[in-house]
């Protein structure tokens, strides 16, 4: 598999950032610079958004969480994992999940059945990596409730350093696959450490809502790396870095996998590095919900609208 050129994955990308400047022309300006821990510290400061301390809460699906520790954690990790979703909650967005159609950002009109994944990649020249809900999970009561939770909330706002705001609901499935491209898993953000660019601050919840072992695209982070970054990955085109690239920085005991039973979750700050694996047995279906500082680019929302990374 030949590796594309950094000249090929920019000319390939660029076309997908139009609709983002278009939409919000100092969302460049964030795009160049959010990338620098020094600017990313300066932005803090003249926002006056230091982290705060969580508040109290009284109507949460989590009622036994630590707000202060899953703080703390975010601020020294970058992670968080102490969170679980009760039972009922994770039956009903599954149950809704396998009776809705499902769609790829590439045919975002040609849905299918979570289940006939297979069948849907016989009529494909590749196979499906990944495939969401796009604004159909907006149907579903529980994910409704999640994001309205007052932890999740009191965590995203002490983290952030100031009220936070709901940028992004996604719901999704990763499927094993055979038939796939390097751009097709760097689309899928998928088995290439990377950091995501959606705002100055930002932090995201994740929950699996199937187990998640290691042959189910568990998802992997590096410990810290929110916090301690090569000059050379501040000053980059690219948000996407070769593994043995990392490693030679990182120790290998900060490369951190999740794995858990349906139900667990965590907290990302995504300027982590970060990556979804493959499924190699299972299919996997997660839930992600984001929160900014400030409201999400309108471009974002588009079902259609490909986020390809310069990485």
């Amino acid at each position: 598999m030949r590796k594309a050129s950094l000249m090929e994955r920019v000319q390939a990308r660029a076309p997908a950032y139009w609709p983002l400047m278009r939409e919000q022309p100092l969302w460049a300006v964030m795009f160049a610079f959010s990338r620098i821990n020094a600017a990313r510290g300066l932005e803090r400061l003249i926002s006056s958004a230091g982290h705060k301390k969580p508040e109290n809460v009284n109507h949460t699906a989590f009622p036994e969480l630590d707000l202060q520790r899953a703080v703390s954690s975010l601020i020294e990790d970058g992670v968080y994992q102490g969170l679980r979703l009760p039972e009922p909650v994770i039956e009903e967005i599954a149950a809704f999940a396998e009776v809705n159609p499902c769609f790829t950002k590439k045919e975002p009109k040609k849905g299918f059945l979570p289940r006939n994944y297979r069948d849907a990649n016989k009529e494909r020249e590749a196979d499906i990596l990944a495939a969401f809900y796009f604004e159909t999970v907006e149907r579903c009561p529980a994910v409704m409730k999640l994001r309205r939770d007052e932890a999740l909330k009191s965590i995203a706002s002490a983290y952030l350093g100031q009220r936070a705001i709901l940028i992004r609901t996604r719901l999704w499935w990763s499927f094993p696959a055979e038939r796939i491209s390097e751009g097709d898993l760097h689309m899928a953000a998928q088995n290439c450490y990377h950091f995501d660019i959606d705002g100055w601050r930002t932090l995201k919840f994740f929950f699996y809502l199937t187990p998640a072992n290691e042959g189910a695209g568990p998802h992997q982070y590096i410990r810290g790396s929110h916090r301690r970054r090569r000059l050379q990955d501040q000053f980059s085109l690219t948000t996407g870095r070769p593994t043995p690239q990392l490693e030679r920085f990182y120790s290998r005991k900060e490369f951190l996998t999740i794995t858990g039973e349906k139900g667990l979750g965590f907290a990302e700050d995504p300027f982590v590095f970060h990556t979804g694996t493959v499924c190699r047995d299972q299919p996997r279906l997660m839930l992600e919900i984001g929160f900014g500082v400030s409201a999400a680019n309108p471009a974002y929302q588009k079902p259609d609208f490909i986020y390809g990374r310069l990485g």
